[in-house]
């Protein structure tokens, strides 16, 4: 990974779990307006084309670009899979935007379909209900446990 300056012009935005909402787009022009600071930066996925396609922050990208900035800060990532790519929009999302239940729905629904792609011992019927629930392996924590640990809501699982 490594973070520069991009040209807002060169970044693809690709199909997106949601659409970017003005309301959101417009909370942040305003808190960058007053403050003169965008807080983070902006994640891309550098393909073998050298092409960036944006991984999380499209408000934030939106936002800039009505502000009539030619650059953004972001953190460039090279070799990662399309799940891991998933993977950062979404934990993005869940962790910092405002989304009605329905946008949290899709998102854990879909964030919970790359889990178990990637730890396929934990899908249901697969690991019993020790592997799914209490498994002490990191490589089989299920996946309500994993994203409850990850949001900061250990007492969903009872921890």
């Amino acid at each position: 990974m490594q973070q520069n300056r991009v040209r807002i012009a060169d970044i693809v935005i690709g199909s997106r779990l949601r659409p970017v909402s003005a309301a959101g787009v417009e909370s942040l022009i305003t808190s960058i307006s007053e403050t003169g600071v965008m807080k983070d930066a902006i994640h891309l996925r550098k393909k073998k084309d050298g092409s960036l396609h944006l991984l999380a922050g499209a408000h934030r990208t939106e936002a800039a670009r009505r502000l009539g900035w030619d650059e953004i800060e972001a953190k460039i990532w090279t070799d990662v899979t399309d799940d891991w790519a998933r993977l950062i929009e979404i934990d993005d999302n869940l962790a910092g935007a405002e989304m009605n239940a329905l946008d949290t729905a899709v998102f854990l629904a879909t964030r919970k379909a790359i889990y178990e792609r990637l730890h396929p011992e934990t899908r249901r019927g697969v690991a019993g209900a020790a592997g799914r629930w209490d498994a002490t392996e990191p490589s089989s924590v299920a996946f309500v446990k994993s994203t409850a640990d990850k949001f900061g809501m250990p007492g969903i699982t009872g921890g």
